[in-house]
Protein backbone atom coordinates (compact mmCIF):
# COMPACT_ATOMS: atom_id res chain seq x y z
CA UNK A 1 0.00 0.00 0.00
CA UNK A 2 1.35 3.42 -0.99
CA UNK A 3 1.52 5.63 2.11
CA UNK A 4 4.23 8.09 1.10
CA UNK A 5 4.82 10.06 -2.11
CA UNK A 6 8.37 11.31 -2.70
CA UNK A 7 8.53 13.92 -5.46
CA UNK A 8 11.75 15.38 -6.85
CA UNK A 9 12.66 17.44 -9.89
CA UNK A 10 16.22 17.50 -11.23
CA UNK A 11 17.90 20.87 -11.30
CA UNK A 12 20.22 20.28 -14.27
CA UNK A 13 20.19 19.01 -17.85
CA UNK A 14 23.19 16.64 -17.83
CA UNK A 15 21.89 13.15 -18.76
CA UNK A 16 24.52 11.25 -16.78
CA UNK A 17 23.85 13.23 -13.61
CA UNK A 18 20.12 12.83 -14.09
CA UNK A 19 20.50 9.07 -14.56
CA UNK A 20 22.57 8.97 -11.37
CA UNK A 21 19.74 10.61 -9.42
CA UNK A 22 17.27 8.12 -10.89
CA UNK A 23 19.47 5.15 -9.98
CA UNK A 24 19.98 6.42 -6.44
CA UNK A 25 16.23 6.86 -5.98
CA UNK A 26 15.72 3.31 -7.28
CA UNK A 27 18.29 1.87 -4.90
CA UNK A 28 16.85 3.63 -1.84
CA UNK A 29 13.10 3.28 -2.41
CA UNK A 30 11.40 1.83 0.68
CA UNK A 31 8.28 -0.25 1.16
CA UNK A 32 5.12 1.83 0.95
CA UNK A 33 6.79 4.65 -0.99
CA UNK A 34 6.17 5.87 -4.51
CA UNK A 35 8.79 8.11 -6.08
CA UNK A 36 7.94 10.54 -8.86
CA UNK A 37 11.12 11.93 -10.41
CA UNK A 38 10.84 14.66 -13.07
CA UNK A 39 13.83 15.57 -15.22
CA UNK A 40 15.05 16.83 -18.59
CA UNK A 41 18.22 16.33 -20.64
CA UNK A 42 19.92 18.71 -23.04
CA UNK A 43 20.47 17.56 -26.65
CA UNK A 44 20.71 13.84 -25.86
CA UNK A 45 20.07 10.61 -27.75
CA UNK A 46 18.98 8.13 -25.08
CA UNK A 47 19.31 4.51 -26.22
CA UNK A 48 17.95 1.30 -24.72
CA UNK A 49 20.07 -1.15 -22.77
CA UNK A 50 20.54 -3.65 -25.62
CA UNK A 51 20.81 -1.21 -28.51
CA UNK A 52 23.80 -0.46 -30.75
CA UNK A 53 24.76 3.19 -30.29
CA UNK A 54 26.53 3.27 -33.67
CA UNK A 55 23.44 2.28 -35.63
CA UNK A 56 20.77 4.02 -33.53
CA UNK A 57 22.13 7.55 -33.82
CA UNK A 58 24.47 9.75 -35.82
CA UNK A 59 27.10 9.98 -33.11
CA UNK A 60 29.61 12.25 -34.87
CA UNK A 61 26.96 14.82 -35.75
CA UNK A 62 25.50 14.77 -32.24
CA UNK A 63 28.85 15.13 -30.47
CA UNK A 64 30.05 17.86 -32.81
CA UNK A 65 26.92 19.81 -31.89
CA UNK A 66 27.76 19.49 -28.20
CA UNK A 67 25.22 16.73 -27.58
CA UNK A 68 25.29 13.55 -25.53
CA UNK A 69 24.76 9.85 -26.13
CA UNK A 70 23.37 8.10 -23.04
CA UNK A 71 22.38 4.47 -22.39
CA UNK A 72 19.47 3.42 -20.19
CA UNK A 73 19.41 0.33 -18.00
CA UNK A 74 15.91 -0.36 -19.38
CA UNK A 75 14.90 -1.73 -22.77
CA UNK A 76 13.01 -0.11 -25.62
CA UNK A 77 14.15 2.11 -28.45
CA UNK A 78 16.22 5.24 -28.87
CA UNK A 79 14.66 8.63 -28.14
CA UNK A 80 15.81 12.22 -28.43
CA UNK A 81 15.77 14.55 -25.40
CA UNK A 82 16.08 18.31 -25.28
CA UNK A 83 14.71 21.07 -23.06
CA UNK A 84 11.36 20.71 -24.81
CA UNK A 85 10.99 17.20 -23.41
CA UNK A 86 9.94 16.27 -19.87
CA UNK A 87 11.03 12.89 -18.50
CA UNK A 88 9.21 11.14 -15.66
CA UNK A 89 10.12 8.18 -13.47
CA UNK A 90 7.85 6.22 -11.12
CA UNK A 91 9.53 3.93 -8.59
CA UNK A 92 7.86 1.61 -6.06
CA UNK A 93 8.48 -1.69 -4.34
CA UNK A 94 7.26 -4.56 -6.49
CA UNK A 95 4.25 -5.31 -4.30
CA UNK A 96 2.95 -1.75 -4.83
CA UNK A 97 3.80 -1.53 -8.52
CA UNK A 98 0.97 -0.96 -11.00
CA UNK A 99 1.60 0.07 -14.59
CA UNK A 100 -2.08 0.87 -15.01
CA UNK A 101 -1.98 3.22 -12.00
CA UNK A 102 1.06 5.01 -13.36
CA UNK A 103 -0.36 5.40 -16.84
CA UNK A 104 -3.57 6.66 -15.24
CA UNK A 105 -1.64 9.40 -13.43
CA UNK A 106 -0.11 10.56 -16.73
CA UNK A 107 -3.37 10.43 -18.68
CA UNK A 108 -5.31 12.14 -15.88
CA UNK A 109 -2.73 14.94 -15.80
CA UNK A 110 -2.84 15.45 -19.55
CA UNK A 111 -6.62 15.36 -19.71
CA UNK A 112 -6.77 18.05 -17.02
CA UNK A 113 -4.57 20.12 -19.34
CA UNK A 114 -6.95 19.52 -22.24
CA UNK A 115 -5.16 16.75 -24.16
CA UNK A 116 -7.04 13.71 -25.48
CA UNK A 117 -4.21 11.21 -24.93
CA UNK A 118 -4.39 7.42 -24.93
CA UNK A 119 -2.20 4.33 -24.66
CA UNK A 120 -1.20 2.65 -27.92
CA UNK A 121 0.69 -0.62 -28.32
CA UNK A 122 3.23 -1.92 -25.85
CA UNK A 123 4.63 1.33 -24.45
CA UNK A 124 3.50 4.44 -26.33
CA UNK A 125 1.18 7.31 -25.48
CA UNK A 126 -0.41 9.00 -28.48
CA UNK A 127 -2.69 11.81 -29.60
CA UNK A 128 -4.51 11.25 -32.89
CA UNK A 129 -2.31 8.21 -33.47
CA UNK A 130 0.94 10.19 -33.18
CA UNK A 131 3.40 9.32 -30.44
CA UNK A 132 4.39 11.92 -27.85
CA UNK A 133 5.59 9.55 -25.12
CA UNK A 134 7.61 6.33 -25.07
CA UNK A 135 7.89 4.25 -21.89
CA UNK A 136 10.26 1.60 -20.55
CA UNK A 137 10.34 -0.57 -17.46
CA UNK A 138 12.70 -2.23 -14.97
CA UNK A 139 12.16 -4.84 -12.28
CA UNK A 140 14.55 -6.19 -9.66
CA UNK A 141 13.67 -8.68 -6.93
CA UNK A 142 12.28 -5.92 -4.73
CA UNK A 143 11.85 -2.67 -6.69
CA UNK A 144 10.16 -1.67 -9.97
CA UNK A 145 10.63 1.35 -12.19
CA UNK A 146 8.59 2.88 -14.99
CA UNK A 147 10.03 5.84 -16.86
CA UNK A 148 9.32 7.68 -20.06
CA UNK A 149 9.24 10.85 -22.09
CA UNK A 150 6.68 13.55 -22.79
CA UNK A 151 7.37 15.63 -25.89
CA UNK A 152 6.17 19.14 -25.14
CA UNK A 153 8.04 21.43 -27.48
CA UNK A 154 10.96 19.29 -28.65
CA UNK A 155 12.75 20.16 -31.89
CA UNK A 156 11.46 17.74 -34.57
CA UNK A 157 14.33 18.60 -36.91
CA UNK A 158 16.84 17.48 -34.27
CA UNK A 159 14.94 14.21 -33.80
CA UNK A 160 15.26 13.50 -37.52
CA UNK A 161 18.87 14.75 -37.62
CA UNK A 162 20.28 12.56 -34.86
CA UNK A 163 18.13 9.39 -34.80
CA UNK A 164 18.46 6.43 -37.16
CA UNK A 165 15.24 4.43 -36.88
CA UNK A 166 15.10 0.95 -38.39
CA UNK A 167 13.09 0.76 -41.61
CA UNK A 168 11.55 -2.42 -40.23
CA UNK A 169 10.06 -0.44 -37.36
CA UNK A 170 8.86 2.41 -39.57
CA UNK A 171 7.30 0.03 -42.09
CA UNK A 172 5.49 -1.83 -39.31
CA UNK A 173 3.95 1.46 -38.18
CA UNK A 174 3.07 2.50 -41.74
CA UNK A 175 5.12 5.72 -41.71
CA UNK A 176 8.02 7.00 -43.79
CA UNK A 177 10.17 8.71 -41.17
CA UNK A 178 10.67 9.13 -37.44
CA UNK A 179 9.70 12.78 -37.83
CA UNK A 180 6.26 11.87 -39.19
CA UNK A 181 5.37 9.45 -36.40
CA UNK A 182 5.87 11.74 -33.39
CA UNK A 183 4.22 14.93 -32.15
CA UNK A 184 4.64 17.61 -29.51
CA UNK A 185 1.88 18.56 -27.08
CA UNK A 186 2.45 22.15 -28.20
CA UNK A 187 1.03 21.22 -31.62
CA UNK A 188 -2.38 20.94 -29.94
CA UNK A 189 -2.21 23.72 -27.37
CA UNK A 190 0.38 25.87 -25.67
CA UNK A 191 1.77 24.24 -22.57
CA UNK A 192 5.06 24.39 -20.67
CA UNK A 193 7.16 21.70 -19.00
CA UNK A 194 6.38 23.29 -15.63
CA UNK A 195 2.64 23.02 -16.28
CA UNK A 196 2.94 19.34 -17.22
CA UNK A 197 5.18 18.64 -14.21
CA UNK A 198 2.73 20.33 -11.85
CA UNK A 199 -0.21 18.47 -13.40
CA UNK A 200 1.57 15.15 -12.88
CA UNK A 201 2.16 15.94 -9.21
CA UNK A 202 -1.49 16.90 -8.69
CA UNK A 203 -2.75 13.79 -10.52
CA UNK A 204 -0.46 11.60 -8.40
CA UNK A 205 -1.78 13.12 -5.18
CA UNK A 206 -5.38 12.62 -6.35
CA UNK A 207 -4.62 8.99 -7.13
CA UNK A 208 -3.20 8.46 -3.60
CA UNK A 209 -5.06 11.07 -1.48
CA UNK A 210 -4.19 9.52 1.88
CA UNK A 211 -0.45 9.26 1.23
CA UNK A 212 2.00 11.62 2.90
CA UNK A 213 3.69 13.98 0.41
CA UNK A 214 7.42 14.63 0.65
CA UNK A 215 9.06 17.15 -1.71
CA UNK A 216 12.78 16.42 -2.16
CA UNK A 217 15.54 18.61 -3.54
CA UNK A 218 18.61 17.39 -5.39
CA UNK A 219 20.70 18.82 -2.53
CA UNK A 220 18.97 16.35 -0.18
CA UNK A 221 20.78 13.46 -1.89
CA UNK A 222 24.36 12.33 -1.08
CA UNK A 223 26.73 14.08 -3.48
CA UNK A 224 29.50 11.47 -3.23
CA UNK A 225 27.10 8.69 -4.29
CA UNK A 226 25.71 10.78 -7.15
CA UNK A 227 29.22 11.55 -8.38
CA UNK A 228 30.14 7.85 -8.50
CA UNK A 229 26.94 6.93 -10.35
CA UNK A 230 27.36 9.85 -12.77
CA UNK A 231 30.83 8.61 -13.71
CA UNK A 232 29.45 5.12 -14.35
CA UNK A 233 26.71 6.37 -16.67
CA UNK A 234 29.16 8.67 -18.50
CA UNK A 235 31.76 5.94 -19.05
CA UNK A 236 32.42 5.68 -22.78
CA UNK A 237 32.62 1.89 -22.82
CA UNK A 238 29.22 1.67 -21.13
CA UNK A 239 27.56 4.26 -23.35
CA UNK A 240 28.91 3.20 -26.75
CA UNK A 241 29.62 -0.49 -26.22
CA UNK A 242 30.89 -2.17 -29.38
CA UNK A 243 29.86 -2.51 -33.01
CA UNK A 244 30.96 -6.06 -33.70
CA UNK A 245 30.37 -7.11 -37.32
CA UNK A 246 31.00 -10.87 -37.04
CA UNK A 247 30.69 -12.91 -40.25
CA UNK A 248 26.90 -13.23 -40.37
CA UNK A 249 24.46 -10.39 -39.71
CA UNK A 250 20.73 -9.99 -40.31
CA UNK A 251 17.91 -7.81 -39.02
CA UNK A 252 14.35 -8.94 -38.41
CA UNK A 253 11.25 -7.69 -36.66
CA UNK A 254 10.11 -10.37 -34.20
CA UNK A 255 7.06 -10.21 -31.97
CA UNK A 256 9.35 -9.25 -29.08
CA UNK A 257 11.10 -6.41 -30.95
CA UNK A 258 13.40 -5.46 -33.80
CA UNK A 259 16.67 -7.41 -33.57
CA UNK A 260 20.02 -6.83 -35.28
CA UNK A 261 21.70 -10.22 -34.89
CA UNK A 262 25.45 -10.81 -35.34
CA UNK A 263 26.89 -14.33 -35.42
CA UNK A 264 30.45 -15.67 -35.67
CA UNK A 265 30.62 -19.23 -37.02
CA UNK A 266 33.21 -21.97 -36.87
CA UNK A 267 31.77 -24.67 -39.09
CA UNK A 268 28.29 -25.40 -37.80
CA UNK A 269 28.97 -23.90 -34.38
CA UNK A 270 28.11 -20.32 -33.39
CA UNK A 271 31.20 -19.26 -31.46
CA UNK A 272 29.99 -15.72 -30.71
CA UNK A 273 26.59 -14.06 -30.76
CA UNK A 274 25.39 -10.53 -30.22
CA UNK A 275 21.81 -9.26 -30.31
CA UNK A 276 21.11 -5.54 -30.52
CA UNK A 277 17.42 -4.91 -29.90
CA UNK A 278 14.76 -2.42 -28.86
CA UNK A 279 12.92 -5.17 -26.96
CA UNK A 280 11.44 -4.07 -23.65
CA UNK A 281 12.38 -7.40 -22.02
CA UNK A 282 16.15 -6.98 -21.74
CA UNK A 283 16.65 -10.22 -19.82
CA UNK A 284 14.98 -12.26 -22.58
CA UNK A 285 17.32 -10.71 -25.17
CA UNK A 286 20.36 -11.51 -23.06
CA UNK A 287 19.14 -15.10 -22.57
CA UNK A 288 18.69 -15.56 -26.32
CA UNK A 289 22.21 -14.25 -26.87
CA UNK A 290 23.56 -16.73 -24.31
CA UNK A 291 21.66 -19.65 -25.85
CA UNK A 292 22.98 -18.81 -29.33
CA UNK A 293 26.60 -18.73 -28.14
CA UNK A 294 28.14 -22.18 -28.59
CA UNK A 295 25.11 -23.55 -30.44
CA UNK A 296 25.80 -26.46 -32.81
CA UNK A 297 23.30 -26.22 -35.66
CA UNK A 298 23.48 -29.96 -36.27
CA UNK A 299 21.81 -30.53 -32.88
CA UNK A 300 18.28 -29.75 -31.60
CA UNK A 301 17.59 -26.06 -31.04
CA UNK A 302 16.23 -24.64 -27.80
CA UNK A 303 12.63 -23.48 -28.44
CA UNK A 304 13.47 -20.06 -27.00
CA UNK A 305 15.74 -19.27 -29.97
CA UNK A 306 13.99 -21.29 -32.67
CA UNK A 307 12.51 -18.09 -34.16
CA UNK A 308 16.02 -16.68 -34.63
CA UNK A 309 17.44 -19.86 -36.17
CA UNK A 310 14.42 -20.17 -38.50
CA UNK A 311 14.99 -16.64 -39.87
CA UNK A 312 18.74 -17.26 -40.09
CA UNK A 313 18.02 -20.34 -42.21
CA UNK A 314 15.60 -18.41 -44.41
CA UNK A 315 17.99 -15.53 -45.15
CA UNK A 316 20.92 -17.84 -45.81
CA UNK A 317 19.26 -20.20 -48.29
Amino acid sequence: MINKLKIIRAGGLNPYRNQAIEKYLLETCKKGEMVLYLWANANTVFIGKNQNAYTECRISSLLSDGGYVARRFTGGGAVYHDKGNLNFTFITCCEDYSISNQFAVILDALRELGFNAEINGRNDLVIDGKKFSGNAFYKSKTVCLHHGTILINSNPDKIAKYLNVSRLKLNAKGVKSVKSRVCNLSEYRGVSADEVANALQIALQKRFPDAERCLLKESDLPEDKLKTLTEQFADKSYVLGDDIRYNVAFEYRYGWGVADIRLEFNGNVIEKAKIYSDALDTEAVELKEKLLTGLDLTKPVDPRIKDIIDIFGAVNK
